[in-house]
């Protein structure tokens, strides 16, 4: 069952779809939360968002997957957007589904792709509601990488004008000054829970190495798990079917490892909104 929902915060309204599943292993089911990244959404390049709740879905997971504000088809405008606020957003969606009747608010996971990752990393390591982390092809060092990305003459364009156009997606001095205050690498020690990490080799626009670098942080935490798995070839988008195939196996058997109990069948109350 897919749904839309809308979860409000105090300044937007974020657009999501609720995927709930017709059966699952335990009286209330986990859920997986999909923070998207730059200049991307819910659906994700090549409908990789749809794609992969749909196949968690059938594997008895509930995911959400939201627009942050002034992406898709939530509120707000684009060139407002900064990494705090998407933190604070996801903070949002996570009060939703943790208060959702269906949902088991002991086994929330949040899924990040690239900036998302490192956005995912950073509300991980502050709300101990989420209980499992994973970051595909995540942002490590966000000024740096975002920048590579974007082009430094574009970036010296918006410190200079305040706004600057990068493929349709209008981009304010604000995002980048608040990628400069962005560490995921030193937040992410504070996360206790189990980390999955997913890269392609052939990702040409966030380096391999970055998964390495939070491998290294979780794995001296001294508590918890931490899997790096690489996806051969592929690249930032998992653009290929096999390599999404691929991406969305390791997830679900990752996730699967704790799950026992045979199917049952459940009847969803109405749909709430926040």
């Amino acid at each position: 069952m897919e749904q839309q929902v809308i979860i409000n915060t105090q300044e937007q309204s974020l657009y999501g779809i609720l995927h709930l599943p017709e059966v699952f292993n335990q009286e209330k089911v986990p859920v997986v939360v999909i923070c998207h990244g730059f200049i991307s959404s819910k659906t994700g390049q090549h409908r990789m968002f749809v794609k992969a709740a749909r196949e968690l879905c059938q594997g008895g997971f509930a995911v959400l997957r939201f627009d942050f504000s002034g992406c898709g088809d939530s509120t707000g405008e684009y060139k407002d957007i900064s990494v705090p606020r998407q933190v604070e957003e996801t903070r949002r969606v996570i009060d939703f589904v943790a208060q959702y009747p269906a949902i088991d608010d002991s086994r929330i996971v949040l899924l990040g792709h690239s900036l998302g990752g490192a956005v995912a990393t950073v509300s991980a390591a502050h709300d101990n509601r989420v209980n499992k982390l994973i970051l595909l092809s995540p942002v490590a060092e966000p000024f740096k990488d975002i920048v590579g990305i974007v082009g430094k003459e574009l970036y010296d364009q918006c410190h200079k004008d305040g706004v600057v156009n990068f493929q349709g997606f209008e981009l304010g001095a604000q995002f980048f000054s608040s990628l400069i205050g962005l560490q995921p690498l030193s937040q992410a020690e504070y996360f206790g829970g189990d980390v999955l990490i997913v890269h392609g080799s052939g990702d040409v626009e966030i380096p391999l190495n970055n998964a390495r670098l939070y491998q290294n942080v979780y794995k001296w935490r001294g508590r918890s798990h931490c899997k790096l798995q690489v996806v051969k070839g592929a690249d930032h988008t998992y653009s290929s079917t096999a390599w999404k195939s691929e991406c969305f196996d390791i997830i679900l058997k990752w996730l699967n490892r704790d799950r026992q109990n045979g199917p049952s069948v459940v009847d969803y109350p109405a749909l709430l909104t926040s």
